[in-house]
């Protein structure tokens, strides 16, 4: 079907499923509003999807080659961020919001299966769409997969889409091996011992210690590893003290680290550990130390990529640059070869400019469209996977 055909045929549809998704954001897996919106509309379509892992949803539809099926994949949860908007499709669960374009890829795979039922004669293979909970953590792939829905439909390659608005509106873009990074999260108590703060030698400072371990943790980066290495870490929580004049005996805080390689996350979790030791000695104070692993690095299948590239034109596509963005798709992948594709919102001229996990992101439901039309051709690539 040609592209100019998708747009005008699909063009309401994709708005309305877009909108109506968007107005029932949820989170985790607590998705029984999505859950039965989606499980509502392939069933009138006269398919039977099947419910996975509490609030999960797949669908299996068969097609020509039933030996060589797909999948594709679609993340169902919110954020819990208050929406910045003033349009008529906002938010009906006030606090939490499809900041990261979520409601955009249950949407593509919607349109999808729509696609397959109104055009049986296009299903040139079998096909398993995905609505997977949990992205944004505590993470649904892993409990899906455990949950054996590749060993009750073996498929030969997963796909799945993320909406980006540093891409050019429109545009696919992915690349061949790590292409999103592993992640952990640490959190860390120190532990001091209350005091009058007119006396400050009589106690121990959890906000002192836990400033000196601040800035150490922050020289691992750009003191400890190779310069050519991307890891990161970043501090996003910290909380201690009671009241300006008491020395606080307690203080908080977390954050993350990101990395492409095993070999580097395992650097960055044994030099944390080595400067929360040193802090110990240097302040006096107990400090606890949790690690909480918890994506792999995305990594896509190098065969995938050059089909890709030979189903896709140089004006509509882009090499993705790597980015240290953390996606548990790379589950699935490591399960099956797996491609991960950037989709691009961005459009300055229309205001569709705003950074993804913020609560004035959104974008031009059309681009949509571009994720089907990748998606039919996948499906009708003549070759194996």
């Amino acid at each position: 079907m040609q592209e100019l055909d998708l747009l005008e045929e699909y063009k309401s549809e994709t708005v309305r499923l877009r909108r109506e998704l968007h107005q029932i954001p949820e989170e985790g897996f607590e998705l029984q509003k999505t859950q039965a919106y989606i499980m509502n509309y392939l069933e009138k379509l006269s398919y039977q999807p099947e419910i996975v892992c509490n609030t999960g949803v797949i669908l299996y539809i068969k097609g020509e080659n039933d030996n060589n099926p797909i999948a594709f994949r679609a993340d169902m949860d919110a954020l819990c961020i208050l929406e910045d908007a003033e349009h008529d499709y906002v938010s009906k669960n006030p606090g939490w919001m499809h900041a990261c374009g979520h409601d955009g890829h249950m949407t593509m795979n919607l349109l999808l299966a729509k696609y397959l039922a109104d055009y049986p004669q296009e299903r040139k293979r079998s096909v398993l769409l995905i609505f997977q909970p949990g992205e944004e953590g505590p993470g649904g792939a892993k409990p899906m997969i455990d949950a054996g829905i590749f060993q009750k439909y073996p498929v030969k390659a997963v796909f799945g889409y993320h909406l980006f608005p540093f891409l050019e509106e429109g545009l696919l873009g992915t690349k061949a091996g790590p292409m999103m990074a592993q992640n952990s999260e640490f959190f860390i108590t120190v532990h001091g011992i209350s005091g009058h703060a007119a006396e400050p030698q009589r106690s121990m400072d959890a906000i002192v210690a836990s400033a000196s371990l601040i800035t150490c943790l922050q020289s691992i980066v750009s003191r400890n590893t190779n310069p050519m290495e991307s890891v990161v870490i970043s501090i996003g929580l910290l909380n201690g003290g009671t009241r300006v004049n008491v020395v606080a005996d307690e203080v908080k805080l977390g954050g993350t680290i990101r990395s492409f390689s095993n070999k580097s996350h395992e650097k960055l979790h044994r030099r944390i550990g080595e400067v929360v030791k040193g802090v110990e000695l240097t302040h006096g104070c107990n400090i606890e130390l949790k690690f909480v692993e918890m994506y792999p690095s995305v990594v896509n299948d190098e065969k995938l990529y050059e089909i890709f590239k030979e189903l896709t034109t140089p004006e509509k596509r882009v090499r993705f640059r790597k980015v240290m963005l953390s996606e548990d798709f790379a589950y699935f992948q490591k399960e099956v070869p797996g491609l991960y594709i950037g989709l691009g919102t961005g459009n300055d001229a229309k205001g569709f400019n705003k950074n993804l996990h913020t609560a004035e992101f959104n974008f031009d439901e059309m681009v949509l469209l571009k994720g089907l039309e990748a998606s039919i051709k996948f499906i009708n690539y003549s070759k194996n996977y």
